[in-house]
């Protein structure tokens, strides 16, 4: 997968460098990469780069001891740190004037990650568990408009939604009580993260002969974070645990941009990006838990439901190789 990735950022310079040496000191962010709609002017870009993705959960739920397994209430600390991903991106922003128009989408290459949950379900989180994380999905789209008020500087107003979820699974403790459980009864534990943001926003963008540079804040940032929990325990009687970690609230975002763009030729240019992108939740979340029985059919023996005040964090850092032409 890294190969690859390289393999994609020497392809895309290589292209560049022909056109780079044709260039007669074109204005860097003129009207390149444009196609003319009456007055209006279209630009295009593709973009491919490299991700690094942080993710962290703390829910602080009471300790209620109902049995075993799952059926131990817990608080839940949930890490992802600094997961690598190859990612790409396209977007298009149709100007006219001081005004513009603009959306993009960004999504990763798939791959698998590790998972630290340093307190989890299992048994009241008496041993951190690390998990491996697979089908790891993420991606964003970003809209919005902007009005330069003075020469190279500009108001931007917009919508991002962002999608991150992947798989967990083949679960280790350190004092290998999972892993005893799986190999002698064919137990399973396994898990979900399953998280959406919605952000509307204001910010800065600045432009320079060379570089363009935007900041973007929301005060209102809505997240939805679900983070599921099963257990399967295989015995006489068969049963199968559910707890199951939501958090619905608001928060803030910030994030920044940068691009260098260099001029290939009329209609095309090339350059690198870079992006930061935090975001911070804080509120009331909940743990459910439900216990079925199967004997014969299927019952429910047990449900409970705790909350409490926690926090839901993220992290982006990337940067790569963009490409701009015209149509």
């Amino acid at each position: 997968m890294y190969r690859s990735g390289i393999k994609v950022f020497i392809f895309l310079w290589v292209i560049c460098l022909p056109f780079k040496a044709v260039a007669q000191g074109l204005p860097l962010l003129g009207p390149i990469s444009d196609f003319r709609l009456g007055e209006w002017r279209l630009e295009s870009s593709v973009k491919a780069g490299y991700q690094l993705m942080s993710v962290n959960m703390n829910l602080p739920v009471p300790f209620n001891d109902f049995g075993v397994e799952l059926a131990t209430a817990s608080g839940l600390d949930f890490s992802l740190k600094n997961a690598g991903v190859w990612v790409g991106g396209v977007g298009v922003d149709l100007r006219q004037g001081p005004f513009s128009l603009f959306v993009n989408a960004e999504g990763n290459a798939g791959r698998s990650v590790r998972v630290y949950t340093p307190s989890d379900p299992f048994w009241a989180g008496m041993e951190p568990v690390e998990w491996n994380g697979s089908r790891l999905e993420w991606w964003n789209i970003n809209g919005g408009a902007s009005y330069e008020f003075i020469n190279n500087a500009a108001f931007v107003g917009g919508f991002k939604a962002e999608h991150l979820s992947l798989r967990l699974s083949d679960a280790v403790d350190s004092t290998g009580t999972i892993q005893q459980f799986q190999a002698l009864f064919g137990d399973r534990y396994s898990g979900d993260l399953r998280t959406k943001l919605l952000a509307p926003y204001l910010g800065l963008r600045l432009e320079g002969l060379n570089a363009k540079a935007a900041l973007i804040f929301s005060p209102y940032t809505w997240a939805n974070v679900s983070i599921p929990f099963r257990y399967l325990f295989v015995g006489v009687i068969s049963a199968y645990e559910d707890a199951q970690y939501t958090f619905k609230h608001s928060g803030i975002l910030a994030e920044g941009t940068f691009d260098y763009r260099v001029q290939a030729y009329a209609n095309a240019s090339c350059g690198v990006w870079l992006k930061g992108t935090w975001c911070r939740i804080r509120g009331r979340g909940n743990e459910d838990y439900r216990a079925d029985l199967t004997v014969g059919a299927p019952f429910t023996l047990i449900t409970n439901s705790q909350s409490a005040v926690g926090t839901y964090t993220s992290n982006v850092v990337a940067g790569g190789f963009s490409f701009l032409y015209a149509f």
